[in-house]
């Protein structure tokens, strides 16, 4: 069968949609799929910031130099991108389109023309899958033919041991933006140093709040987390993927909201009752003391963790590529 999966981006761009397309493929592959990956940022590596313009020039790109590809697949994988799909979808009327809907868009509330855009989507759609339940909640999305999935994790290939760890390391991984969390993270960072807690942290990850970080600790920039993992204890995650990770590898989880959206993002998915979590620094360090020194929660944080594989989400996709 063949499938093609179109994005925005794709690896070697850094990102949660580009790491979940690159974990998923072989698996599907192996599974006896042909799958080819058609990203924007390579069709068409810039683009117009105007928005008609914008979607102009990517339609006219995919029309020109793409359509023998829209053409020849049997069904058409969209990663939240389906209105580039759109004239193609009245070109094509009987192509069967999956739509996978993914994580935070950074924005409260969700702009109108994003709900309508994934409205649009499901409507065009066979089946869909939401990264998160919230996204049916606050798109205004039917439960109908649609699947929740919360990503997924490579587990280590070498047990972590707890005794390796540095008992008091705080490791932050994601974007040192606003919408992760990280200023509540600093601000609890200053309740450890208030209460005369020692510790020491890093930050994996880039962004605009990096001259900031670099007054708690070494910012490491984008590199691979796992090494990392392996000897922290505590970890700062602001999405899925990486509360995943951190799981996997036996770290106490930390997360932080500052809107009812991010709120219902973290809480109302599995991983809620297993990380300490707070709208504030102040009822984050309550929910930290909470949590340290049970070692049980990173026992069932793990399992947690076993249960989201790549390779369980790819079965997810076969069976709906199959239907």
């Amino acid at each position: 069968m063949k499938v093609l999966f179109l994005t925005e981006s794709a690896l070697p761009h850094l990102g949660g949609v580009e790491k979940h397309i690159a974990a998923v493929v072989p698996h599907l592959e192996k599974m006896g799929f042909t799958i080819d990956v058609l990203s924007r940022k390579e069709f068409l590596p810039t683009v117009s910031t105007l928005p008609i313009v914008g979607l102009l020039q990517i339609w006219w790109t995919l029309a020109i130099s793409k359509l023998q590809h829209l053409r020849n697949a049997e069904i058409i994988v969209i990663h939240d991108v389906f209105i580039y799909y759109l004239p193609f979808a009245l070109l094509f009327p009987r192509k069967k389109i999956i739509t996978i809907f993914h994580g935070y868009e950074k924005v409260f509330p969700p702009p109108a023309k994003n709900i309508f855009y994934k409205q649009l989507a499901q409507k065009f759609s066979r089946f869909t899958i939401s990264v998160g339940s919230y996204i049916n909640q606050y798109y205004h999305l039917e439960n109908k033919n649609n699947h929740i999935t919360y990503g997924g994790v490579t587990l280590p290939s070498v047990h972590v041991k707890l005794k390796d760890k540095s008992p008091r390391h705080f490791l932050f991984l994601g974007r040192l933006e606003k919408d992760t969390g990280l200023p509540i993270f600093l601000e609890f960072l200053d309740i450890l140093k208030e209460k005369k807690e020692n510790f020491t942290v890093a930050f994996c990850g880039q962004g605009p709040l990096a001259a900031t970080c670099q007054h708690y600790g070494q910012v490491l920039g984008w590199k691979n987390p796992r090494p990392l993992l392996r000897t922290s204890s505590y970890c700062f995650a602001g999405g899925y993927l990486s509360i995943l990770e951190a799981m996997a590898f036996h770290n106490y989880v930390l997360t932080a909201y500052d809107n009812p959206l991010k709120k219902e993002y973290l809480l109302g998915s599995p991983f809620a009752n297993h990380m300490a979590c707070g709208n504030n620094a102040a009822q984050l360090y309550q929910e930290y003391l909470n949590l340290k020194n049970r070692p049980a929660i990173l026992r069932q944080a793990y399992q947690l963790a076993k249960r989201h594989s790549w390779l369980s989400l790819a079965e997810l996709y076969a069976k709906i590529l199959k239907n």
